[in-house]
């Protein structure tokens, strides 16, 4: 008998252990391979259970002990060598199996010839390693005691591994299933994790909705795989169960609750707190479900049982949420989930029609609530019966208007719009008559767009001042690009802006009987980056509607006063006038902001003028005028813009702080042969002499009208007779070759 406390004796190799139930796999590293046979000699005498058997694997370098892990990923212990290709190879081997494979389960027995190279302790604290043996030391006992120890420990390791990734599995499973709110959706993601957690390759499931009421009426089937594969919408009978599944199905009825048997799992949901349905969802597996599945079957279970009463819910909510309670017929909500579902095809052949009931609010206050209900189902019903050819979805587009989805062909006739446009129906007995505008919408205008946008479009369209005597409205592609075009140029100015990117163009002012350049007026210019200038008009009204006409206004002071010094620099002090929208006239932070660029550029006020149009001086007259007295303390010249276009009292124009008022180019334009341009420049020379105004005319483009203005006593003009708005550079040229 062989002494169990001596190191390793060394024979021949022995027929391997027939594999028995469980396996246990078992790797050796070692370049010895004299020492590494003793050690399989030594691992193959060690005595397991009676369904247990090891595996042995070996390696001799650590490529090869790479490759073999890879290959592995149920490696129970490895015995592996410190020094073999170079002094380190087994400790670097080590961190190889921790971080780079990311195996944490592994037992690592550490085996070495050499223990002053790697001194235990300090490899101990370094590596994550179970144990570090001298390979003189390592006797027949030792290595039972080490072997058994760690089986057990990765069997534990590997269970308590397995449960942590089965019960990933199941947060995932129902995250997924979670995310779906469609009945059919969210049970097709059950089976599907289902399968998952079971790992099906053969097997299948079915699930099915039962009337809660009568649980012997059959169920049906809303979704199926696997073996049950074209069962969707028909009823599940038992004949087409097996007997295990009948019995396991039965089962779950007759408790009402989930049954598990060798090869099936039938769940029983139900949502009586919110509707009479139960679902039974049946799942065979192709192989023996374990204690550990059923486990995690039931705790997805207890989600699964959520979801379905949380869709219950949500479907009775939805009915109330796409119902009008109070007419009983869907409302915005419905209809705009009926065209955010639309695809394009759809979207192309339909319209939304949206008929407004005219003086509804004089109609409520007149006959009361109950009448305006009567009325809106009456022209509902008026609406579905001269529609129904074309399929009408109609709903409660406001409290005023309804709105219908119908086919694009559906107004080609004009004699349906005049149907619908003045409608007729008793009310209690008295015959009534409706007036109604109607706003026809073509859904491919909107290919880009939501159903809130198109509402909010429907909505500015009937509330627009120029629409609101029309009775018959179409929206089409025009108008959305229209608004696109104005939704990019509004983001581009938003840039332009904060970029400084805008420029002065300067117009000329010319003396008229001495030919002398006495000034200029700036105006605003915008050049996108494709060379395209935009219309002053059209990105004035932008900056206004976004916010951004503060900031404008600002930068372009700024760069008039640049221009102002520059001009100076040259030589030419010319005063330049320039504009203000009525917001920035009325805030205290752009009075506040002029005249501290005013000290800062140390510029004389009397270099600029401030423009207002004869609008703007009226609107808010009081308010208006306060403010042009301050900008006027500063010693900035005010002038009235556009004079004659606007309706001003002339009491109010003769108390406004200006020294000059300018013709618009209107009544300047063809004025030789108009004979009421005339009269009216007439007067506003009369006038300006009254109150002592200074007069400049705009818009002079021929000798006719210069020779006519000079005549009637005008002194100042401006317009492209003299020169387009120039920049600054061309400005400048423009200057110097009239000195010369």
């Amino acid at each position: 008998m062989r002494d169990s406390n001596v190191p390793f004796e060394f024979k021949e190799n022995t027929p391997e252990q027939t594999q028995s139930l469980k396996t246990w796999k078992v790797l050796t590293v070692e370049d010895d391979l004299n020492y590494q046979q003793a050690l399989l000699n030594g691992l193959n005498a060690i005595p397991l259970g009676n369904n247990e058997a090891l595996e042995l694997l070996t390696a001799n370098s650590v490529s090869e002990a790479s490759s073999v892990l890879s290959r592995h990923k149920d490696i129970a212990i490895v015995f592996l060598d410190v020094v073999m290709e170079e002094d380190d190879s087994g400790l670097r081997l080590v961190n190889t199996i921790r971080h780079v494979l990311g195996n944490n389960d592994i037992r690592i027995v550490l085996l070495t010839g050499q223990p002053s190279f790697a001194p235990e302790p300090q490899v101990m604290e370094s590596l994550d390693i179970d144990e570090y043996w001298n390979k003189s030391d390592l006797t027949v006992d030792k290595l039972k005691s080490i072997v058994s120890s760690h089986l057990r420990t990765y069997q534990y390791i590997s269970q308590i591994s397995n449960a942590k990734q089965g019960l990933q599995l199941v947060l995932d499973a129902a995250r997924s299933i979670n995310s779906k709110h469609d009945i059919r959706a969210f049970s097709q993601a059950v089976l599907d994790e289902i399968s998952k957690i079971l790992r099906l390759s053969q097997g299948g499931g079915v699930l099915c909705v039962g009337d809660g009421s009568d649980l012997n009426k059959q169920p049906k089937v809303i979704t199926s795989n696997g073996c049950f594969r074209g069962l969707d919408g028909k009823e599940l009978t038992l004949d087409l169960l097996s007997d295990e599944a009948q019995q396991c199905y039965t089962q779950a009825i007759d408790t009402q609750e989930h049954a598990f048997s060798e090869h099936y799992s039938v769940f029983y949901f139900d949502t009586c707190e919110v509707d009479i349905h139960h679902y039974i969802t049946i799942v065979k597996s192709d192989v023996p479900i374990d204690e550990h599945n059923v486990f995690l079957l039931k705790v997805f279970s207890e989600n699964v049982s959520t979801g379905f009463s949380n869709i219950a819910l949500m479907n009775r909510l939805t009915e109330l949420a796409y119902t009008d309670v109070t007419l009983n017929i869907p409302n915005r909500n419905w209809l705009q989930r009926e065209i955010d579902n639309m695809n394009k095809y759809e979207q192309a052949e339909t319209q939304l029609v949206v008929f407004e009931i005219l003086q509804f609010d004089e109609k409520s206050f007149r006959f009361g609530h109950d009448f305006c209900k009567k009325t809106h189902l009456k022209m509902r019903e008026n609406i579905l019966q001269k529609l129904a050819p074309y399929h009408p979805r109609i709903a409660l587009f406001k409290s005023d208007s309804l709105g219908v989805l119908v086919s694009s062909h559906a107004f080609e006739d004009e004699s349906m719009v005049d149907s619908l446009k003045r409608q007729s129906f008793e009310i209690d007995g008295v015959k009534q008559f409706l007036d109604v505008r109607i706003l026809v919408m073509q859904l491919i205008a909107f290919v880009d767009h939501n159903a809130e946008q198109i509402f909010n479009l429907a909505e500015s369209t009937l509330n627009d001042e120029s629409t609101q005597r029309a009775e018959l409205l179409y929206y089409t592609l025009e108008n959305t690009k229209a608004i696109t075009r104005r939704y990019e140029l509004m983001q581009e100015l938003r840039t332009a802006i904060r970029n400084k990117e805008l420029q002065v163009a300067l117009q000329p002012k010319v003396n008229l009987i001495t030919n002398e350049v006495i000034g200029f007026e700036a105006l605003a210019r915008w050049q996108r980056n494709d060379g395209s200038f935009v219309s002053p008009d059209e990105f004035i009204d932008l900056a206004e509607t976004a916010g951004l006409i503060s900031e404008l206004d600002k930068l372009i002071f700024d760069k008039i006063m640049q221009s102002i010094q520059q001009f100076a620099d040259q030589g030419f002090s010319l005063p330049i006038a320039f504009n203000a929208s009525t917001f920035d006239l009325l805030s205290e932070d752009y009075f506040v902001e002029i005249a501290a660029r005013i000290e800062e550029y140390g510029i004389s006020p009397s270099l600029l003028e401030l423009e207002v149009t004869e609008t703007q001086a009226i609107f808010n007259y009081e308010k208006i005028n306060a403010c042009l007295c301050r900008f006027a303390g500063l010693g900035i010249k005010i002038s009235i813009d556009d004079f004659g276009t606007g309706y001003s009292s002339l009491a109010h124009v003769s108390e406004i702080p200006a020294q000059n008022i300018k013709i618009d180019r209107c009544f300047v334009s063809n004025i030789q042969d108009s004979k009421s341009n005339q009269h009216i420049i007439e007067m506003i020379m009369l006038l300006a002499e009254k109150f002592g105004f200074e007069v400049t005319a705009e818009g002079i483009e021929t000798k006719a009208e210069y020779a006519w203005l000079v005549e009637a006593g005008c002194s100042v003009g401006q317009g492209y007779y003299y020169a387009k708005p120039m920049f600054y550079d061309d400005a400048l040229q423009w200057l110097k070759s009239r000195s010369n």
